[in-house]
């Protein structure tokens, strides 16, 4: 079987470093495909994808091509606009910041029509979405992109992550269905279906780590049941392996803490959760010295929102090490294994709204968050925090204060393994719904494996107005595509003068009076 798995970029290699391994163990030809300049150093500072390249024969990777035509520029409006009108639902009614997101590309003149009239009301705006949703589907496929399928014809096409922001990826969907290509959505992480774009699809498997995340494909995005596998988090499938290899005093030396009290792992989060999140984790110290906690503290630096962590120093709030330094992505045995230990030697964790609060709770550490007002909007402003609250009655500790937080942390302090059979839980709904011993991975590559045995008949969506839209759709494609050209050509001019200057500039001499 030839599975053709297109991703967005190469940080998402490592979410599907195990389906891919397995894919290839179990005799399958797998081609990795980005785009060109899709390589993410930040999340894949190993490069996984080079390192499956020279360890399996049937392991290649490729470069896409990527819609850059009149008509992709105008398909990609229309779906940026409708991933904004489901912003607009009553599930989304307390989520602002998320709301505010999608509202970036969209047009002044949608926006305007959404907020006041009839496109302001529910009605309005179903029917704002089906003229939205017909107009995408007039817009004809790529011929790159069909001629890069049609010379690989492949038995699977998989993507992931599909749903960003007007879903590029979406033009190859659209080709695959033309062509009679079954494709899968594996969905990457736990947030995805709630604070991204919708699923344009439609795609004839969505993967999902569990049911709750079944219920949003369903709910949100309008998958029909039969066609999602709840699979569990193989991402985290390693994770259940792992037993600690350096002792906790080693550990302890290593990282620059005192080994002779518990510490606390304080788990950083990423940009768009929390931009500013050093004046909270100074509050926060002051308050566990004020009360007495002379523990230690670990704080880990998200790996990308690391820079407002470079130059600060806590000395003052005595035994706490920021480390490491530039934050690290848990991509190889050793980065991996620094990050394990982070954890597992820790008395409890604490965190904003993290995935790495979730890895905690594999690791069996109480986990812990307080609910601070300037993180609401990113906290009780997004649906996926609630699963951490909420899911099988819930994994974080959630404090309305730091006196309540406060109290939380020395129970656990006092009792570190008093969370035990709560992360259990946890785990069990979240991360391994099919049994706390039965692993991810497997799952996710029978979904495939089953999903490439079917026999799908080539169909390409129109609609009997297509002929009438599509002049219309053409000329607002080639007018916003000539305004991104025109914006390029001056962010590079505008860079070549700066340039210029930095290479004119010379320092001034100093000019002696003698």
């Amino acid at each position: 079987m030839k599975i053709l798995f297109v991703m967005r970029h190469s940080g998402y290699v490592r979410n599907f470093e195990s389906t891919l391994r397995m894919l290839c163990d179990r005799g399958h030809n797998v081609e990795l495909a980005f785009q060109i300049g899709g390589t993410h150093w930040l999340l894949d500072p190993t490069d996984v994808a080079s390192q499956l390249t020279e360890t399996y024969p049937r392991f290649s990777r490729s470069v896409i091509p990527v819609r850059d035509d009149a008509w992709g520029y105008a398909a990609r409006e229309v779906r940026v606009a409708l991933d904004y009108l489901r912003y607009l639902a009553p599930a989304y009614r307390n989520a602002p910041k998320l709301r505010s997101r999608a509202e970036r590309e969209v047009p002044d003149r949608l926006l305007e029509r959404t907020r006041r009239g009839f496109f302001s009301t529910t009605s309005g705006r179903a029917l704002l979405a089906r003229t939205l949703r017909m107009l995408s589907r007039a817009v004809p496929t790529e011929t790159r992109i069909d001629v890069f399928l049609e010379a690989r014809r492949p038995d699977v096409l998989a993507l992931t992550p599909l749903i960003e922001p007007g879903a590029p990826q979406a033009e190859y969907v659209r080709s695959a269905r033309a062509l009679g290509i079954p494709t899968a959505l594996c969905v990457a992480s736990w947030d995805n279906l709630t604070n991204k774009g919708l699923i344009h699809g439609p795609v004839d498997l969505v993967t999902v780590w569990n049911h709750l995340m079944k219920e949003e494909a369903i709910a949100l995005h309008g998958v029909q049941p039969e066609r999602i596998v709840v699979t569990g988090a193989q991402p985290f499938d390693h994770w259940f392996e792992w037993r600690p290899t350096v002792a906790r005093n080693d550990f302890c030396r290593q990282i620059g803490l005192p080994d002779d009290r518990p510490y606390i792992l304080y788990v950083c989060s990423s940009r768009f959760i929390a931009p500013e999140e050093v004046p909270f984790v100074r509050s926060w110290l002051q308050q566990l010295r004020q009360a007495g906690i002379d523990a230690g503290v670990l704080v880990r630096p998200h790996p990308q929102n690391a820079d407002q962590w470079r130059h600060v120093d806590l000395s003052e709030y005595g035994p706490v090490v920021v480390w490491p330094a530039a934050g690290a992505t848990p991509s190889n045995a050793e980065s991996r294994a620094d990050y394990f230990h982070s954890i597992v030697h820790s008395a409890a964790v604490i965190g904003i709204n993290t995935t790495a609060e979730i890895e905690s709770a594999i690791v069996g550490r109480s986990v812990f968050t307080i609910l601070a007002p300037e993180f609401q909007a990113t906290q009780e402003g997004t649906l996926h925090f609630e699963h951490l609250r909420n899911a099988n009655d819930g994994l974080v500790h959630a404090a309305q204060s730091f006196s309540e937080h406060i109290g939380q942390l020395e129970r656990t302090l006092r009792n570190p393994q008093v969370d035990d059979a709560r992360c259990r839980r946890f785990v069990e709904a979240f991360v391994r719904p099919h049994g706390i011993d039965v692993p991810a991975t497997p799952k996710v590559v029978e979904a495939l494996e089953a999903l490439g045995k079917r026999q799908l008949t080539p169909s390409q969506p129109s609609s009997w107005w297509a002929p009438i839209a599509r002049p219309l759709l053409l000329q607002r494609g080639e007018r916003l595509r000539r305004n991104a050209l025109m914006a390029a050509e001056r962010k590079t001019l505008q860079r070549r003068r700066k340039d210029v200057a930095a290479r004119t500039e010379r320092p001034q001499k100093r000019v002696s009076s003698r």
